[in-house]
């Protein structure tokens, strides 16, 4: 089973259970800006405002491309890692791109056709949300969560929202490796070994994971209680080594490629 696997791992390799999940956030930890969480957080919403304000023809191609040049070859981020994580997500897109190209009709039976305004709609949406894809993966790849916690904090989040998201946080890695351990016994029980048992064996595990994150939520809570939690669950955040070139460059930027996305729109009509 693919899902069960690590990005680069099979089933005999050491990343066996080290899912996607994991290994984004172990980059976020160790990559070169992950002690810039300010700057790259600047220059990630500047991005981000590029590809959600400019003509999308000209500003999903070029902030997607700058947001995967950033994260590789700025930040240090493994190709392979950053390539493997907008996967299922395009593939996601594409499927939805797909579906506003098609039309129905009902005047004479049911029709369906390919519609022309519906492709071009497609292609708009579509290139926005893979620009826009990029940048948030450049974020998630970049920034670890004790920092953009620590960003929400000075920036005056409810503490009990933060509390909340870290949780969640931790919950979802738990949540992970429970989820790689049952497919693991699944597999070695021969679950996967037909199509029928492995439809049979994936519901088992759902079904199993759901009430396992019940129990979790439990411990957790009553975890909390005991250690006599009451307002907010302190995070350290790693030292910050932000310059005032970094923000200079986090800032100019993005409006530089703002500036070409909408020259290039208005050279190309779009």
């Amino acid at each position: 089973m693919s899902w069960a696997m690590c990005a680069g791992g099979g089933q005999n390799g050491t990343g066996w259970g080290v899912t996607m999940l994991r290994a984004i956030e172990s980059c976020a930890n160790t990559n070169r800006w992950h002690r810039h969480a300010g700057p790259v957080t600047l220059f990630c919403a500047g991005l981000m405002a590029c590809v959600l304000l400019a003509p999308p023809l000209a500003a999903g191609p070029l902030i997607g491309i700058a947001a995967g040049l950033a994260a590789v070859a700025g930040a240090g981020v493994p190709g392979r890692l950053f390539l493997g994580a907008m996967l299922v997500p395009l593939g996601f897109l594409l499927t939805s791109a797909l579906a506003l190209c098609v039309t129905l009709g009902f005047d004479h039976g049911v029709t369906i056709g390919l519609s022309a305004a519906g492709a071009a709609t497609a292609l708009r949406a579509g290139l926005r949300a893979a620009g826009a894809l990029a940048v948030t993966l450049c974020f998630a790849c970049t920034v670890p969560a004790a920092a953009w916690i620590a960003l929400l904090r000075r920036a005056g989040t409810p503490e009990a929202l933060l509390d909340l998201l870290m949780l969640v946080h931790r919950t979802l890695f738990v949540l992970d490796e429970t989820r790689a351990s049952m497919v693991r016994a699944l597999d070695n029980r021969l679950g996967f070994a037909t199509k029928r048992l492995m439809l049979r064996s994936a519901a088992q595990a759902m079904a199993l994971l759901f009430l396992r994150s019940l129990d979790r939520a439990a411990r957790l809570e009553r975890g909390l209680a005991a250690r006599g939690y009451v307002d907010r669950l302190p995070v350290l955040p790693p030292d910050s080594a932000a310059s005032p070139l970094g923000w200079t460059l986090a800032a100019g930027v993005p409006m530089l490629l703002g500036g070409v996305a909408f020259g290039l729109a208005r050279a190309i009509g779009a």
